[in-house]
């Protein structure tokens, strides 16, 4: 008896053996070691072992022998959640190699069970604190979107939607770091199951913690943020949420001078070639202009003055400059009348300013030339 289990046994595979089979792989049968449920634990528990440079290399190439099958799952779920318990922990490097390895889980989760997948979701999100200043240690988020995405249409839970609110909101609840901010602005796209409320909510959180996100990537967020407004999120907070951020230099304070008008002369490009894209961008903005006179700054005369460039825009941004011109001019004449903070002709030095600036001129012949330009000729004797 002892000795037909023996024979039943397949001989087993060491790591360095099945790293070999991944390189040399072809459509010949899976070795019988990989098949029997009795080694899964085996080769789990080489995750363990390993050194930590070979890990991903190890678990890369047993996914790739692996297609995927609901009869893996008793394999799949442990190695997954072994591996993002040791990719949290930093045990194991943040590079490519882990980068692949995701990949090639992603591809199995859709026969991983339910139950399963609500484990992975929890644990990619219990990460999040371990997400710092390395863009590679936000790979783990690739997998959330279809994690959730899967729970969400299931018909194995009571209230799936419930169930994907839940991890979400868990997400809201996070402090984030600016490298985990821009990774969530990268990937919320593919949460089109998410409700509208809590959408806002991230768009929301994204300009409360925005100040977090280094001078160098907040072109790219920006970008990010407009391609989301363009496909109907929440367009007009977008629009607000970047005018308030660059016109107040909340987060723009850790920079010096150059690397900041480096930044913004990059955030205007991308806000003008969306705008081409999707004009009712600019109608936003615009809009939240003619809204409220007081939210011209700097920032604000760049982005009219850029959005002026397209030429369905030029005359409505210079009837918006005309606006903002004659309404602050009307309240200096009045302002002995009225208490000063409820007076926008401070917003005038500011406009002034801003064209000087961009003109680079002492003189005011360029600012004569605009201001005669927006009819606001008169104004030109209070510069």
């Amino acid at each position: 008896m002892t000795t037909t289990n023996h024979r039943d046994t397949p001989p087993s595979l060491s790591p360095d053996d099945i790293i070999r089979l991944a390189q040399y792989h072809t459509t010949a049968p899976l070795h019988p070691f990989l098949l029997s449920p009795t080694s899964h634990q085996t080769l789990i528990s080489h995750l363990h072992t390993l050194s930590p440079a070979t890990v991903s290399q190890y678990t890369s190439s047993l996914l790739s022998l692996l297609s995927p099958s609901p009869s893996l799952s008793s394999l799949i779920t442990p190695l997954i959640i072994s591996y993002i318990n040791l990719f949290n922990s930093h045990k194991i490097p943040h590079d490519r190699h882990s980068f692949k390895t995701l990949q090639l889980f992603s591809s199995h989760l859709d026969n991983i069970p339910i139950t399963d997948l609500q484990l992975v979701s929890e644990s990619i999100v219990n990460g999040f604190p371990q997400i710092n200043s390395d863009p590679d240690e936000a790979q783990l988020l690739d997998l959330l979107p279809k994690c959730l995405h899967t729970v969400f249409n299931s018909d194995e839970i009571d209230k799936p939607r419930d169930t994907v609110n839940a991890v979400f909101d868990r997400v809201l609840e996070f402090n984030w770091s600016g490298v985990l901010l821009v990774k969530l602005v990268s990937i919320i796209r593919e949460f089109q199951f998410i409700d509208k409320v809590r959408v806002r909510r991230f768009v929301a959180k994204v300009f409360d913690e925005m100040h977090r996100v280094e001078l160098q990537d907040l072109p790219l967020l920006v970008y990010q943020l407009l391609v989301l407004a363009s496909k109907g999120v929440n367009k007009r907070e977008v629009i607000e949420g970047i005018i308030v951020f660059f016109g107040g230099k909340a987060g723009l304070e850790k920079g010096g001078s150059t690397i900041v008008r480096e930044v913004e002369g990059t955030v205007l490009l991308h806000v003008n070639f969306a705008v081409k894209q999707d004009p009712s961008l600019g109608q936003e903005v615009l809009g939240l202009v003619r809204s409220d006179v007081l939210v011209i700054d700097h920032f604000v005369v760049g982005l009219l003055l850029s959005i002026a460039r397209i030429r369905r825009y030029g005359e409505n941004v210079m009837g918006t400059l005309k606006t903002a011109l004659s309404t602050s001019y009307k309240d200096y004449k009045f302002s002995r009348y009225i208490p000063r903070y409820m007076i926008s002709f401070f917003i005038f030095p500011t406009i002034y300013d801003s064209l000087n600036n961009m003109i680079k001129v002492e003189s005011t012949d360029c600012l004569s030339i605009i201001f005669i330009h927006c009819g606001c000729a008169e104004l030109l004797s209070m510069v």
